[in-house]
């Protein structure tokens, strides 16, 4: 095996949170917002991703305005989309454009509409 094939960067895949994942021990204490600047940083800097995507349920205000503060917009809502204490619950669809796409990638380079 050639070295180049050794070094070459795993596929990464983002998996969402759930409210049982952030127990509110650690809740407000900035390791979500660490996480999320890793995880863009690298979506962006590194692994040339054009667009992130995820769920969130929608009475998860925190998490939403997390989301928002990394640029994520919301661009849809599923009703009744997870079963969560019993009962279907909607989530919302959002998603994030990277701010400045590498000319590499061959789209436009500018803002969003």
């Amino acid at each position: 095996m050639s070295p180049a094939a050794t070094t070459a960067p795993l596929p990464i895949t983002l998996r969402r949170a759930t409210p049982a994942d952030a127990g509110a021990a650690h809740q407000g204490g900035g390791e979500g917002t660490a996480l999320m600047q890793a995880a863009c940083d690298h979506a962006d800097r590194w692994a040339q991703r054009l667009r992130l995507e995820l769920t969130v349920f929608v009475d998860n205000a925190r998490a939403i305005a997390l989301y928002r503060r990394f640029g994520f917009q919301q661009e849809g809502r599923h009703r009744a989309y997870a079963l969560r204490d019993g009962a279907y619950v909607d989530v919302l669809s959002m998603a994030r454009l990277h701010p400045h796409p590498p000319a590499a990638l061959g789209l436009p380079v500018g803002e969003p509409e």
